[in-house]
């Protein structure tokens, strides 16, 4: 479809969310994609680089359609280098004008505009697309890594978006606290608190998957760990529980950051298996045929502040989980083994009530009706009445 064929919806509201390198079980992507089904949405997603890319795409090359009658968009902004010598201030002004432009020729001003933000660096921004409201959509805490560390200029640009926006939609109860503190002289927009959801067409624990080929020859009982893996993971607690538990298999499925691979090589010998990412509507099979699955996350300000989604799509899938005291998982307390990090112990003891209770567990029903108003259908929905309200 070309953009000149695009009519004109009747809907009152348009929805923009930046989304960048946003993985398809992101609120960011998730829930914009489900608004797309009733409304036009566009997905501002990674930018074509003018230096990496070293090509000027046209619009068109830059959009893919997709939602109720094509009318929403995935868009791909242009980006000239801001960080070049002498030319910063002229480049940064000639993006906004860009942007702004082109999101005028994918969703007509005269209609309302709710524009999402994802990110504190987007603080120059907002306001700048004759939005009815600006949202501050914070899936973590933006400002650290996942050490906890913070990151430099990010809760400067923090504050500054919390100065802007009209609203904030975050995911735990904790970083909803972070954020009301770090409000200019303590005054911050209207904070609500939308806990990850997950998909229930892919996450639908009625379904017999086959087992994934990785596994067909892995020794039991599994434990899988899918998602990204890093340092935000108790690296110290899994070792410590492999060596009093050596019988168990430790599965990583996900993308890697820089010496983790070695990591778990060197922790875990050879009882742990690391797999690359596999599309969402694959990730059920794996969950189905491994024992537990695990939010094993180191405690800092960065995961205390975080709503673990892999926590969420497990119970979704009826799944024995073990997980550290993360709190917002609390909620799940009943339904979720809890382990102490580093803990080798811990980890230990967790295990042996997994394997007393059998391999699918006696609590399966549990764990599904735990999170069954998480699905994104009902979460897209809870979103857009808090936002409306």
């Amino acid at each position: 479809m070309n953009l000149s064929d695009v009519e004109i919806m009747n809907e009152n509201i348009n929805w923009i969310f930046f989304a960048a390198q946003a993985k398809p079980s992101s609120m960011r992507r998730a829930v914009a994609e489900r608004l797309a089904e009733k409304e036009r949405v566009v997905i501002v997603e990674q930018p074509v680089s003018l230096v990496r890319d070293r090509t000027f795409m046209p619009l068109s090359e830059r959009c893919l359609p997709f939602g109720k009658e094509g009318n929403s968009w995935y868009y791909r902004p242009l980006h000239f280098p801001e960080k070049l010598l002498g030319m910063g201030r002229i480049f940064r002004v000639l993006n906004e004008k860009l942007i702004q432009r082109e999101i005028d020729r994918l969703l007509p001003p005269q209609k309302d505009r709710i524009i999402c933000y994802d990110s504190p660096t987007q603080y120059p921004l907002v306001k700048k697309f004759r939005e009815r409201l600006s949202v501050y959509l914070a899936i973590d805490d933006r400002t650290r890594t996942v050490w906890g560390n913070s990151i430099p200029g990010e809760l400067e640009a923090e504050r500054k978006i919390l100065e802007k926006v009209d609203q904030v939609i975050c995911v735990s109860e904790p970083l909803a606290q972070t954020l009301k503190i770090r409000g200019s002289q303590g005054q911050t927009p209207p904070i609500f608190v939308l806990p990850n959801g997950y998909d229930e067409r892919i996450f639908d624990p009625s379904v017999d998957y086959p087992e994934p080929r990785f596994l067909k020859n892995v020794t039991r009982p599994r434990i899988l760990i899918a998602g990204h893996v890093s340092e935000r993971i108790d690296w110290d607690g899994i070792a410590a529980g492999s060596l009093l538990r050596p019988d168990w298999t430790w599965i990583f499925l996900g993308p890697t950051d820089p010496g983790m691979e070695e990591k778990v090589r060197c922790l875990l010998d050879s009882r742990a298996l690391l797999h690359p990412s596999v599309p969402l509507d694959s990730v059920p099979a794996w969950m189905q045929h491994c024992d537990v699955c695990a939010v094993p996350y180191r405690l800092n300000e960065f995961t205390e502040a975080s709503n673990p989604l892999k926590a969420i799509e497990y119970l979704a899938m009826g799944r024995p989980i073990l997980s550290t005291k993360i709190p917002s998982l609390n909620p799940y307390g009943e339904v979720i083994e809890l382990v102490q990090e580093g803990r080798g112990d811990s980890y230990a003891s967790a295990l042996d009530i997994f394997l007393s209770d059998g391999r699918n567990g006696s609590r399966k029903q549990e764990r599904c009706n735990a999170v069954r108003c998480a699905a994104w259908k009902i979460k897209a929905e809870q979103f857009r009445r808090v936002i409306l309200s």
